[in-house]
């Protein structure tokens, strides 16, 4: 029965609810009862003075007319008084008919000095009394009582009140308790539902955000959140799935065309080790496909975290104008450095970002023609460190621009170059796992210019 978090919760709050009614009830009944008692002490009090001035002034006789009226006009069945000599000798009394057998005053009142209080049971009657005793100077002691059926009706009917008011609040408390837990936990019920519906495949349902509580929208914001990046690793996978056997048969089928070529006739020794040198180019080249295919899906991924340190752009940039200035003299190419003293220091992973800008440059020779430049700009913008790589190649078509990130996507005018279409992805990947930003600008026979941007490391601002 108390499985589910809502039974528990109303359980809990059930419990608790009754643990501190019983306790406020416990506070106003000992105050109901304490003021009371004290209300008939005040009275037995002020009897007790006037009682003294009446014997004061009036002696004997004047006091046993005072008892008697006294007791008649509150009521002989409800008090009742007694006079006492200094040895506890009975001297006067009021009508005692309905009160039976009254105990005798203990002996230690025969040395009253003030007064003093107490409270009896009766055998006569089904409740209590308060007994009263004052001294009257040093020779009498007056005896008051009254009955405290009154006090204790009036604090049976509280209890009788409460009682049934606690019982009425008690159930609709479970009641409204349990169905607001139930209500307060219905976003736990969408999440399940959702998560069971993710568990069988369905990866297109999302949880729709309704008026919950601040911690069940939290809930729901990280399911989404881990629904839309399993949908992005399933997604990867999928697409590398994809390039693997759409892209990568034509590898595998110049191998095979290779050895079957081979194998169709008598081949000298000389053709059977060029064939074995072209399946092994193939092969490499297949590997460093797969390599990079797998590279793009996991930095897309975030499958393998970058190990970002304290990165100088500045000094990248020269390391790889320097590493391609052989290339770039065979061919005649001019390049240019325009890179600022200050470094440029970012956050990120050394190696995958010089490769990053190694695969733009290589880009920019191969499309470059002889006798070209290139340019290579470093600086600071704002607060973003700013990389622009301009060449003089043949530009890329305006309908192919928005395609170039595409992997294995090569435009008819880069076809006849050596390439597998994966490079430009391979560097979109990377700087977007660095929270930068790339962009291309193109148009044929005017040039291509890439530019990156990735935020300033605040070490190095």
């Amino acid at each position: 029965m108390f499985r589910s978090l809502a039974s528990r919760l109303t359980l809990f709050y059930t419990l608790l609810f009754a643990a501190l009614s019983l306790l406020v009830f416990g506070v106003i009944q000992y105050n109901l009862r304490s003021n009371l008692r004290e209300r008939i002490d005040q009275e037995f009090l002020g009897d007790g003075r006037e009682f003294v001035e009446i014997f004061q002034h009036g002696g004997f006789e004047a006091l046993s007319r005072e008892i008697h009226l006294e007791t008649e006009g509150e009521g002989i069945d409800l008090v009742f008084i007694r006079l006492y000599s200094a040895d506890l000798q009975l001297i006067e009394t009021s009508d005692l008919r309905s009160w039976g057998d009254l105990p005798q005053p203990a002996s230690t009142l025969k040395n009253l000095r003030q007064g003093q209080f107490e409270t009896i049971n009766l055998t006569s009657h089904p409740g209590q009394a308060r007994i009263f005793y004052q001294p009257l100077g040093k020779d009498y002691i007056l005896q008051s009582g009254t009955l405290l059926s009154f006090d204790e009706a009036l604090l049976a009917s509280f209890q009788q009140v409460f009682f049934l008011t606690f019982a009425f609040v008690l159930v609709a408390a479970v009641s409204i308790g349990f169905y607001i837990s139930r209500r307060s936990l219905a976003g736990v019920k969408i999440v399940r539902e959702t998560a069971d519906q993710i568990s069988r495949g369905n990866l297109s349902q999302e949880i729709t955000f309704h008026d919950q509580a601040e911690e069940v929208n939290h809930l729901i914001t990280s399911i989404n959140r881990m629904q839309s990046r399993i949908k992005t690793l399933i997604k990867e996978l999928q697409d590398v799935t994809n390039n693997i056997a759409h892209d990568l048969r034509s590898p595998v089928t110049r191998i095979r065309g290779l050895a079957e070529t081979t194998l169709s006739g008598v081949q000298s020794l000389q053709e059977y080790q060029g064939m074995s040198g072209s399946v092994i180019e193939e092969c490499d080249s297949l590997v460093g496909m797969i390599n990079t295919m797998l590279e793009i899906a996991e930095t897309d991924a975030g499958v393998t975290p970058l190990e970002k340190t304290p990165v100088n752009l500045s000094a990248i940039i020269r390391d790889v104008a320097e590493l391609y200035s052989p290339v770039a003299e065979d061919r005649s190419i001019h390049i240019s450095l325009k890179i600022i003293d200050d470094p440029l220091i970012v956050s990120g992973d050394r190696g995958r970002l010089q490769r990053a800008f190694a695969n733009l440059l290589d880009n920019a020779l191969k499309f470059t023609p002889e006798g070209g430049w290139i340019a290579l700009e470093a600086k600071q913008e704002n607060h973003c460190a700013q990389i622009r790589i301009a060449d003089s190649g043949a530009g890329i078509a305006t309908k192919d621009l928005p395609r170039v990130w595409e992997r294995f996507y090569r435009a008819d005018s880069s076809r006849s170059t050596p390439g597998t279409g994966l490079g430009l992805s391979l560097v979109r990947s990377i700087i977007l796992a660095h929270d930068g930003q790339i962009d291309i600008t193109s148009a044929q026979r005017a040039g291509t210019q890439v530019t990156v941007c990735i935020n300033i490391a605040a070490t190095g601002s």
